[in-house]
C-alpha cells in the first residue's frame, strides 16, 4: 500500500481509538460518584453549579421555568444528583451523551389510578425533616446546620384547629408561651424568663414572619399561623445576627411564596364545639395568581376565626366570657426580573379582639372569678415590607425594609387596689395604650457555602417610636385618678459579620460579631399625683460576638460547640407613683427613672445523628447561661408597671427531639430539663434568690405518634399526642409568689382526602384537665388575690377543606 494512502487510514483509526477512548471515559465519568455541594437557589445557577462540580456540560435555557432548586449535598452519581436537585419542580434532565445534559420542562403525568395496596409515605408534620432553613440568614440544610434549631412544616398547621403561636409551645423544645390571652403573650426559650409582665423591656425571643419583626417591646401579634412554608426555632442568644431583643433565640415564620406559573387556591372552613360554649368557627382562603407568565405573580391569604370564652363572672352576670375575634390577610407580589434577581412586596394585616381576660380565682371553681368589671383587649398589627435578592457566582445579596404600625389597648379592673389609689369605693379602671411605629432595613452578602472560607456581612438600621398612655378613673368620673404619657424614640445602627472555615473535609470554624449603636430619646408627661415632665436620653454601644466549632464525625453524625452572647439596652421608666428615688440607686428603693442594659453569654455542645438506615432523626444540645443586670418588668405597690434590674441568673439544661419513621408511622417526641436561677439580688429590689426565673417550667416535654394509611381508597391519617408542662413560679414582687404548671395536654386527630377535599376531626384536652397554664392576670391583683389560667375544657375540632 502506497504511503499516501496508509498514512490517512492509520490517522482515521488513531481518531476511532481515540473517540471510543474518551467515550469511554465520559461514561465512566458519568456512573462514577461524585461529591456534591450544591445549595438550594434558582435553577439556573444550580445547574451550571453541579454541572461544574461534575465536569460535564448542561443546556439551561429551560431551566429559568423550574423555580428554585433543592440541595444536593453528599456522595450521588450525575443522574442521580441531578433528580435530588429537580424533584418537584417540574423539570427534568435528558441526556444527550455522557458528558452533556440539557433541563426540559416535563409534560404532567397522566393521573394515576388510586393506590389500594402501598401505603403512602408519611406526610412531614413535625421536626428534623430534611429542609433548608433560613434563620441563620443563609440557606443550610436542617440536617447539616450546627445549631440548636429546629423547623416545624407548615403542613402541621394546614391540618391543625390551633392555628396561633400558642399552639407552637408542645412542638418545639423549649419553647414556652405565657397565657395571658391571644395577643397579650411573651415567649421564651430555654428558661430564659424576664417576667410574666409585658411592659417596656425588649423581647427576650425574636419574633419574624420573613425578614420582617414582629415584637420590639410589644406582647406577640398572634399571627393565624395558615399557608406557612415552615415554622423555624433558633435557640440561643442571636444578637449577632439579629441583635437586641433576641437574647433567648429567634423563632421565624416562614410563609408561602407566590409560585410563578401555576394557579392554585383553598378554602377551609372549621367549627369548634366545647361544653356549654357557642360553637367557635374559622374560614381560611388561599389564591395563587399567575400574571405575567415566568415574571409575576401574586398570592393573597383571607382568614377569620371566632373563639369562645370559657369564664364565667356570676357578679357582672356573665358566662363565657373572653370571646376571641381574630381576622387578617397577607399579601404578597412575587416579582422574578431575570432567573437571578427577584423582588417580593408583602403587606401583612390582622386585627386581633378579646372582649376579657382569661384568668380566674383561685379560690373558686377552675372556671369562676368576680371581678368588678370586664377586661378586654385589642391587638392590631400592619406591615408592608420589600425584598430584594439576586444571587451571583460571588455570593446571594440580600435587601430588605419594612413598616410596621402595632396599635395595642387593654382595661384592667383596679378596684381591688383602691385604698392605694385614692378611690372612692366606686369600681376602678386601668385603661392602657400603646402606638408603636418602626421603619427597619437590612442589606447583606452572603459568599457560597461550598468554599473552604465562607462567610456573610450585614448592616442594619432601623427607626423605632413608642407611645404608651395610662388612665386610671372611677366608673362615671371624668375625673382621672392617675394618667400618663411616655414617648420613646430609638435609632439602632448595626454591622454584622460572620466568617467560616474549613480546613479540611469534616472540620469547619465560624466566628461572628456585631457592632451597634443605640440612642434612646424618651419624655413622661404626668399630669396627676406630683411628677411633671421628665426628658431623658441613653445611648448604648457595644460589641456581641459567636464562635462555633462543627465536626462531622461521619456522614450521619455532626458534633458541635458553640458561644455566643445577647445583650439588650437601657431605658427610662414613666408613669409609677412612686416618684421617690427616681433616679437615686439606694436612696429609696425602685421604681428608678432609668434601667440599667443587660446582658448574657451562652455556652452549648450539641450533636445531630441520624441512625438505623436514616430512621431515626436524633438532636441533642446541652447549655448553660450567664446572664447579668437582668431586666424585668414589675409591678408597684399601686399595681402599676415599672422596669427594673432584679440581679443576676443563670441557666443550664439539656434538651432532646427526634422522630423515627417507620414505613407509614411516625413518631416525634421531645424533652427539656433545665434549671434558670436567680442567684444574686439587686440591693434596690430584693427578691429572694437561688428560686427560679419567673414561669419556666423545669420540665416539659411532648410526643405524637402518627400512623398514615388508606381506607376505602382514600388516603388518611390519625394521629395521638401528649405533652406535660411541670410546675413553675411566678415572683411578681418581693413579697408575692404564685406556683402554676404541672399539667397534662393532650390531643386525638384524624383526617381523610377525597379528590381534592380534605376533612379533619380533632379533639384536644382528652381528659379533660384544668390545670393552671399561668399563675398571673391582671397586676391590680397582686398580693391582693391568687389567680390562675385553666386550660380551656375538652373540645372538638372539625375542618373541611377543598383545593383548585
Amino acid at each position: 500500500m502506497r504511503p499516501d494512502v496508509r498514512c490517512p487510514m492509520i490517522l482515521a483509526a488513531a481518531a476511532c481509538a481515540l473517540a471510543t477512548g474518551a467515550l469511554a471515559a465520559g461514561e465512566a465519568k458519568a456512573q462514577a460518584t461524585i461529591t456534591f455541594d450544591v445549595p438550594a437557589q434558582p435553577m439556573s445557577r444550580a445547574a451550571l453549579q453541579l454541572g461544574a462540580q461534575a465536569g460535564v456540560s448542561i443546556e439551561t435555557s429551560a431551566a429559568t421555568a423550574c423555580g428554585r432548586s433543592r440541595p444536593v449535598r453528599g456522595a450521588h452519581r450525575v443522574e442521580a444528583a441531578f433528580a435530588i436537585m429537580l424533584r418537584g419542580s417540574g423539570c427534568g434532565v435528558r441526556r444527550i451523551d455522557s458528558r452533556t445534559f440539557v433541563i426540559v420542562r416535563e409534560r404532567p403525568a397522566p393521573p394515576a389510578p388510586p393506590p389500594t395496596v402501598r401505603p403512602p409515605e408519611p406526610t412531614p408534620i413535625s421536626t428534623l425533616d430534611e429542609v433548608v432553613v433560613t434563620a441563620t440568614k443563609r440557606d443550610l440544610e436542617l440536617g447539616d446546620a450546627p445549631y440548636a434549631i429546629s423547623a416545624l412544616d407548615g403542613a402541621s398547621f394546614d391540618a391543625s384547629a390551633r392555628r396561633d403561636t400558642a399552639a407552637l409551645s408542645t412542638r418545639l423544645a423549649g419553647l414556652t408561651v405565657t397565657n395571658l390571652g391571644p395577643g397579650r403573650n411573651k415567649l421564651f426559650v430555654r428558661g430564659l424568663a424576664d417576667s410574666a409582665l409585658t411592659g417596656q423591656t425588649q423581647a427576650m425571643v425574636g419574633l419574624y414572619l420573613d425578614d420582617t419583626r414582629l415584637t420590639y417591646n410589644a406582647p406577640d401579634p398572634d399571627l393565624r399561623l395558615v399557608d406557612l412554608e415552615r415554622v423555624e426555632l433558633l435557640r440561643g442568644p442571636q444578637a449577632t445576627l439579629y441583635g437586641a431583643g433576641a437574647m433567648g433565640g429567634v423563632l421565624k415564620l416562614v410563609s408561602r411564596s407566590p409560585v410563578i406559573d401555576l394557579f392554585e387556591a383553598d378554602v377551609s372552613g372549621g367549627l369548634t364545639f366545647a361544653a356549654d360554649t357557642s360553637p367557635g368557627y374559622s374560614t381560611d382562603l388561599m389564591v395563587n395568581l399567575p400574571l405575567v407568565r415566568e415574571r409575576l405573580a401574586l398570592r393573597a391569604v383571607l382568614y377569620g376565626e371566632v373563639l369562645e370564652g370559657v369564664i364565667d363572672d356570676p357578679g357582672l352576670g356573665l358566662t363565657n366570657t373572653g370571646k376571641t375575634r381574630r381576622h387578617g390577610s397577607r399579601v404578597s407580589l412575587l416579582w422574578r426580573l431575570d432567573p437571578d434577581w427577584e423582588v417580593r412586596i408583602a403587606s401583612i394585616n390582622q386585627n386581633l379582639a378579646i372582649n376579657d381576660t382569661q384568668y380566674a380565682f383561685a379560690s373558686g371553681s377552675p372556671y369562676d372569678r368576680s371581678l368588678s368589671q370586664s377586661e378586654p383587649s385589642n391587638n392590631d398589627f400592619s406591615a408592608i415590607t420589600v425584598s430584594v435578592t439576586g444571587d451571583r457566582p460571588w455570593g446571594r445579596v440580600k435587601l430588605s425594609g419594612a413598616a410596621q404600625i402595632h396599635d395595642l389597648d387593654r382595661r384592667y379592673d383596679a378596684t381591688r387596689a383602691a385604698a392605694s389609689l385614692g378611690g372612692s369605693g366606686a369600681p376602678i379602671a386601668y385603661d392602657e395604650a400603646d402606638s408603636i411605629r418602626a421603619i427597619a432595613l437590612e442589606a447583606s452578602l452572603a459568599t457560597p457555602t461550598d468554599r473552604a472560607v465562607s462567610g456573610l456581612i450585614g448592616l442594619y438600621v432601623s427607626q423605632y417610636s413608642h407611645a404608651r398612655t395610662g388612665d386610671i378613673r372611677e366608673a362615671g368620673s371624668d375625673e382621672a385618678l392617675f394618667s400618663a404619657i411616655k414617648d420613646d424614640s430609638t435609632r439602632d445602627l448595626g454591622l454584622f459579620a460572620e466568617a467560616s472555615w474549613a480546613p479540611g473535609d469534616r472540620l469547619t470554624l465560624t466566628l461572628g460579631g456585631r457592632y451597634f449603636e443605640v440612642l434612646t430619646e424618651s419624655s413622661t408627661v404626668q399630669t396627676i399625683r406630683g411628677a411633671g415632665l421628665f426628658e431623658g436620653r441613653n445611648a448604648d454601644d457595644g460589641f456581641a460576638a459567636k464562635a462555633v466549632a462543627e465536626y462531622d464525625l461521619s456522614d450521619t453524625l455532626l458534633l458541635y460547640a458553640q458561644i455566643s452572647e445577647g445583650y439588650r439596652v437601657g431605658g427610662f421608666n414613666g408613669g409609677a407613683l412612686l416618684d421617690q428615688g427616681y433616679g437615686q440607686p439606694g436612696a429609696g428603693g425602685q421604681p428608678f427613672r432609668a434601667y440599667r442594659p443587660d446582658r448574657l453569654i451562652s455556652w452549648e455542645a450539641g450533636l445531630r445523628w441520624r441512625l438505623f438506615e436514616d430512621r431515626l432523626s436524633l438532636r441533642l444540645a446541652g447549655f448553660g447561661v450567664d446572664w447579668r443586670s437582668i431586666q424585668s418588668d414589675r409591678v408597684s405597690e399601686d399595681g402599676l408597671p415599672f422596669t427594673a434590674n432584679i440581679g443576676d441568673g443563670n441557666s443550664g439544661g439539656l434538651e432532646v427531639e427526634g422522630v423515627w419513621r417507620e414505613g407509614p408511622w411516625r413518631f416525634d417526641f421531645n424533652l427539656m430539663g433545665n434549671t434558670a436561677q436567680l442567684e444574686a439580688g439587686d440591693a434596690d429590689y430584693p427578691l429572694a434568690i437561688d428560686t427560679d426565673l419567673p414561669g419556666v417550667p423545669s420540665l416539659l416535654g411532648a410526643m405524637t405518634l402518627r400512623r398514615d394509611a388508606h381506607v376505602l381508597g382514600r388516603r388518611s391519617w390519625v394521629s395521638a399526642s401528649v405533652g406535660y408542662v411541670g410546675q413553675s413560679v411566678q415572683q411578681l414582687s418581693p413579697t408575692v409568689q404564685s406556683e402554676m404548671g404541672d399539667y397534662v395536654t393532650s390531643e386525638l386527630a384524624a383526617a381523610v382526602e377525597f379528590g381534592d377535599w380534605s376533612a379533619v376531626a380533632r379533639l384536644d384536652n382528652l381528659f379533660g384537665a384544668n390545670g393552671d397554664t399561668f399563675g398571673y392576670g391582671n397586676p391590680f391583683l397582686v398580693g391582693r388575690e391568687t389567680v390562675n389560667t385553666p386550660q380551656r375544657p375538652r373540645n372538638l375540632s372539625l375542618s373541611l377543606s377543598r383545593r383548585f
